[in-house]
């Protein structure tokens, strides 16, 4: 008799707590980072919250909420071998040995649960969520992560060759132990979605007592972020616990309803639907901003090749306009565009084509060097797509946005190297302050509930903050900043052409 996937479970990741975290991280190709980020985000939790963090391994999730938000974090596992590495990696977090089908806790203990990589280990996931959702108080919030297999058919092949060939080659690299953890991953991962429909699990979710059930795919659909709420009873019940007077808990959770009102995904997004969805999709304002620093570049040559300036504003609209946003959003629609996710696709990669055979064409022309630049934008592209750090963070989308366009055009147009390094650290600052300002415009525009406050000032006057209040700032200064470089790269260009 064959063994159930639980026991195979704990036979193939007995004893790998030691390098966990770092072959998770190198499996997935930074992927499983992100993943993670997304889950602790959603948490929303706050400091006097109590967190249940099950299947908490060897406490990623745990450290991760407790320094997000400053809250009590248990941490609960089945494998000792897992809770001793996570007592190596912080000491701090109390840490309980049991089975997530039977917790050793009474009724509603705990503000909000985390799990990950859970349902697919367990003999009955309906049963398993109900147990999870017992502990959790009501109005508290449940937040998982787990696999998932990409619904589009390219990519799921794609998926299924490295599943299938790369898991287990790259993870015996790292051991033998870890080959067979590849090997057993993909396995697993297609058994439990073809049992266990998307479908499916949203229903176990709220036959356990959930309401508010989101899904968040992510990566392509390889990793998926669920977070619902349990059932809230009611206002007073839930103010009479650790609130001031006249606040009750739920008053700080979010509506099963939402917001009344819900705003735009950018100052400059159009109403979903139709052509307005991929005006939207190729973020004109910022796009140009991008373009501009092709033009700086160019207008630092003493004699720029306008065939050339023309070729690198079409590559760099192809590869930055069309192809890194419409990659971008297949990541989860952070833009709420309603194009189907293989227009997506091929538009992306279409456009991703044509910006590479336009920079052959170029080196054809200015010799086989200009080909590394070729290669790097690509990989920059492909990068953003991914979601990868080294072009998400901030630093990196301003090498990779301001910088680098700058330097590829000015190499392309013979321009010396000392006034290109100083106007590349130009273009990277500005971009950085481009990303510095709207990065918190984003968060408020695509994931605040709800925004309230007060400003007193000095002189006794009073003003109230919302969420136009805390937007208007951030977003005059990005529409000016968008046209000044612009207009400023256009002049520069044209006293060059005009002297």
């Amino acid at each position: 008799m064959s063994s159930s996937p639980p026991d195979d479970a704990r036979r193939i990741f007995s004893g790998i707590g030691a390098t966990y975290e770092r072959a998770g991280a190198v499996l997935s190709f930074g992927q499983d980072a992100r993943w993670r980020e997304r889950l602790v985000e959603s948490l929303q939790a706050r400091p006097d919250d109590v967190v249940l963090d099950v299947a908490t391994g060897t406490g990623l999730v745990a450290r991760a909420v407790s320094e997000r938000y400053g809250c009590d974090v248990v941490g609960l596992d089945r494998s000792a071998n897992m809770l001793s590495a996570a007592v190596a990696r912080n000491g701090h977090t109390p840490l309980v040995l049991a089975r997530a089908e039977s917790l050793p806790f009474p009724d509603e203990s705990f503000d909000h649960l985390t799990f990950t990589y859970l349902l697919r280990y367990v003999d009955d996931p309906t049963a398993t969520m109900r147990e999870l959702a017992r502990v959790v108080r009501p109005g508290g919030r449940i937040a998982a992560l787990d696999f998932g297999v990409p619904p589009n058919p390219i990519l799921r092949t794609l998926w299924r060759a490295y599943t299938t060939v790369g898991l287990p080659l790259i993870g015996r690299v790292i051991s033998r132990q870890w080959a067979g953890v590849g090997a057993f991953l993909r396995g697993s991962i297609e058994r439990f979605n073809a049992a266990h429909s998307q479908y499916a699990l949203e229903r176990y979710w709220c036959e356990a007592g959930l309401v508010d059930v989101h899904v968040h795919r992510m990566s392509f659909g390889a990793g998926v972020v669920m977070t619902a709420l349990k059932a809230a009873g009611t206002t007073e019940t839930l103010s009479s616990r650790r609130e001031p007077p006249g606040l009750g808990r739920l008053g700080r959770l979010p509506s099963a309803r939402g917001p009344s009102v819900v705003p735009a995904a950018a100052f400059y997004a159009l109403a979903p639907g139709s052509w307005r969805d991929y005006w939207t999709l190729l973020h004109p304002p910022y796009t140009a901003w991008h373009l501009s620093y092709v033009l700086l570049g160019a207008a630092l040559a003493p004699m720029p090749d306008p065939w050339i300036v023309a070729g690198s504003l079409l590559a760099f609209f192809l590869a930055v306009g069309v192809a890194s946003h419409a990659f971008d959003e297949l990541q989860g629609r952070p833009l709420g565009t309603r194009i189907p996710s293989s227009v997506l696709l091929a538009l992306g990669s279409l456009a991703l084509i044509g910006a590479i055979g336009l920079g052959i064409v170029a080196a054809s022309q200015l010799g086989p060097w200009f080909l590394a630049i070729v290669v790097i934008g690509a990989l920059l592209v492909i990068s953003y797509g991914l979601e990868l750090p080294i072009v998400h963070s901030d630093i990196g989308f301003a090498l990779a946005w301001g910088g680098f366009p700058v330097v590829a055009s000015a190499a392309a147009n013979g321009a010396a190297p000392l006034p290109t390094t100083v106007a590349a650290v130009g273009a990277t600052l500005l971009s950085l302050a481009q990303r510095r300002l709207s990065t918190p415009v984003r968060r408020i525009r695509r994931k605040a509930l709800d925004v309230s406050g007060t400003v007193r000032f000095r002189d006794g006057t009073t003003e109230t903050l919302d969420r136009g209040a805390l937007i208007a700032s951030p977003e005059a200064g990005l529409r000016l900043l968008w046209l000044a470089m612009v207009a400023l790269s256009i002049g520069a260009l044209a006293a060059r052409w005009s002297g």
